[in-house]
């Protein structure tokens, strides 16, 4: 004879049939709140904490495939860095001697100043990176150049040899050019002090060689350790 099924209820039972209490649901989604909140500070303070290193690569990118065209193409390639329409410029120059025939290749907009500051060296930032041969800070100059013309840019003609000119007193840039290394300094300014950087990078390329490498800024390095550090990163179009 089969058993009959107890008819009896436990608590536990009618618990699970009626679901979650309101109480319950509001501490859940109160919990899920609170950690979604926290991601996405945490995730915005990462994403400003790179703004400057993200911007160094992208300026990167321009001037190695700048350096790679004048070898290739046998011809002068120009990199812009113009701050009053707050653009990198990528620029073939054709025949020289003109600049009737100056063609632009690409141009990528740069992040507000007050995210990423490219026109000097912050305050906080005694030096420049210790290359091999002399590399400068950038001067951003009124440019005489079609298309940027008294505009204040810092200008880099890669050469078909190799070597790095700068923009010359004319807009066909045969007149007063000079073979120099360059650096640009690129970094978030600090919160409470905006002449300050709180994150550092520089871009330095010797005028010789067009040897292109990113540099990292460690104000807290132990005394008799570098302050720059070579980072070692890669662009698109290879080591830098």
């Amino acid at each position: 004879m089969l058993k009959q099924r107890s008819s009896t209820t436990t608590y536990t039972d009618k618990r699970n049939m009626r679901g979650f209490s309101m109480i319950e649901l509001l501490i859940v989604m109160s919990i899920i709140t609170i950690m979604t909140a926290a991601s996405l500070f945490y995730l915005t303070a990462h994403q400003d904490l790179y703004e400057a290193e993200d911007e160094a690569l992208m300026i990167i990118d321009v001037l190695q495939e700048a350096r790679q065209r004048s070898l290739t193409q046998r011809e002068t390639i120009r990199v812009e860095i113009d701050i009053t329409d707050n653009v990198v410029r990528l620029i073939d120059e054709n025949s020289p001697g003109t600049a009737d025939d100056d063609t632009p290749i690409r141009e990528l907009a740069l992040r507000v100043q007050e995210k990423v500051t490219v026109n000097s060296r912050a305050d906080n930032v005694p030096d420049n990176p210790p290359e091999s041969s002399p590399v400068p800070s950038a001067q951003f100059r009124q440019s005489v150049y079609p298309g940027s013309e008294n505009n204040q840019v810092a200008t880099m003609r890669f050469q078909s040899n190799g070597t790095i000119i700068d923009a010359g007193s004319n807009a066909a840039g045969n007149t007063g050019a000079i073979s120099t290394g360059v650096t640009l300094h690129v970094w978030s300014p600090d919160k409470d002090n905006a002449s300050e950087a709180e994150v550092g990078r520089a871009i330095t390329i010797l005028g010789s060689t067009g040897s292109i490498r990113l540099w990292l800024y460690e104000p807290d390095a132990p005394t008799g350790s570098p302050h720059w550090l070579d980072s070692r990163r890669t662009s698109t179009y290879g080591g830098v």
